[in-house]
């Protein structure tokens, strides 16, 4: 029998490890806690964070199988191992290298929680107007004699990865009491859309990625980088004290950028010429770490405990959504395996 991983790291531990003293732990600052006696930093195992049981398990043939834990880390984690022991020792870095960089960074921004329930509310403002598109194109089409003589399908067409998300039913008019046929659609937004969402960005749209200019960042002298739970920032830098992190892979101007280390942070700005190394001034350190610390969701982790962490990011005091977001988490898999069988929308976590 094959084993099967359910704990599934959402931030590897290749990545964790880079901010602990001993290579098994990290201090950690949770930003959601239940009672105020927690500590603010405690030392945390690398094995025992950022995971969550069957994040990626999904389930074939009645089975439960680990497909897309297995293939990022082949892909995304396994390949950039040794480029980042390059960048720890302030290496050259090959244009292989920076791609692997580039790809690291994307496999990051949509593989984590925090991702999966942005992604839920976008689903809800455009998934009604897009599947009713769908159906009006495929009326359409079905109503064109020339087209239903030639249909093909082609196992190269992108629609395919979302193959068993859309199901779409024609019924027939000889079916019906009216004798009017009809079409109709249902989607499972949960996990299943999600991991084949991330299958389709991580070999399309990531080409985009590979395209710009990064260099490694290090902070002003005397400070660190530290990361979170959700480590990639897409900005939108509009003017001082004016941005957002709504911005995208390849929106030109914007700045994409992902810690790898206390010394060491990659960055771009899409569009632009930079250095292979730079270093920030104090003011620009400052404003990248408030960044890191306000895109973080959970989780914050550094080197060593931070007065400046607290300071930016004050945690949140609740015993009940506490309790109840790690239930959400507990019968995650549960309720997505029912959603699935049933073609209904499964209940939306909390991200408050």
């Amino acid at each position: 029998m094959k084993q099967v991983t359910h704990d599934n790291h959402y931030v590897p531990k290749i990545y964790l490890k880079q901010w602990s003293n001993d290579g098994l732990h990290v201090s950690a600052y949770r930003l959601l806690v239940s009672h105020k006696n927690v500590p603010l930093w405690q030392s945390r195992s690398i094995d025992k964070v950022t995971f969550r049981r069957d994040l990626y398990t999904e389930i074939e043939n009645g089975e439960e199988v680990d497909k897309f834990e297995k293939w990022i880390a082949a892909e995304f984690e396994n390949p950039v191992k040794e480029t980042i022991k390059k960048v720890l020792k302030d290496n050259p870095l090959s244009r292989r290298d920076w791609e692997r960089l580039a790809c690291f960074l994307g496999a990051q921004d949509v593989r984590t929680p925090l991702s999966y329930l942005e992604s839920t509310e976008r689903w809800e403002r455009t998934l009604p107007d897009l599947m009713q598109k769908t159906l009006d194109d495929s009326v359409r089409k079905l109503e064109d004699e020339e087209f239903r003589k030639n249909i093909e399908v082609s196992s190269n067409d992108e629609s395919s990865l979302f193959d068993g998300v859309f199901e779409i039913d024609v019924v027939k008019g000889s079916e019906t009491e009216n004798g009017q046929g009809y079409i109709q659609a249902e989607i499972t937004a949960g996990r299943k859309l999600w991991l084949q969402g991330q299958r389709f960005v991580l070999t399309k749209t990531i080409k985009a990625l590979k395209e710009h200019k990064w260099c490694i960042v290090r902070p002003a002298r005397g400070f660190q980088w530290f990361t979170s739970d959700h480590p990639v920032i897409k900005l939108n830098y509009y003017h001082k004290g004016n941005y957002d992190f709504k911005g995208g892979w390849g929106k030109k101007g914007g700045n994409l950028f992902m810690p790898l280390s206390p010394r060491h942070l990659l960055f771009t700005e899409i569009g632009a010429d930079l250095p292979d190394q730079v270093r920030f001034s104090t003011e620009d350190t400052r404003l990248l770490q408030k960044m890191v610390a306000e895109r973080s969701f959970r989780w914050i982790f550094a080197h060593e405990p931070l007065e400046i962490v607290r300071k930016i990011r004050t945690r949140k005091i609740d015993s009940e959504l506490f309790k109840h977001e790690e239930e959400q988490w507990n019968n995650w898999h549960e309720n997505q395996v029912q959603s699935e069988k049933s073609t209904k929308n499964p209940p939306n976590l909390s991200c408050t």
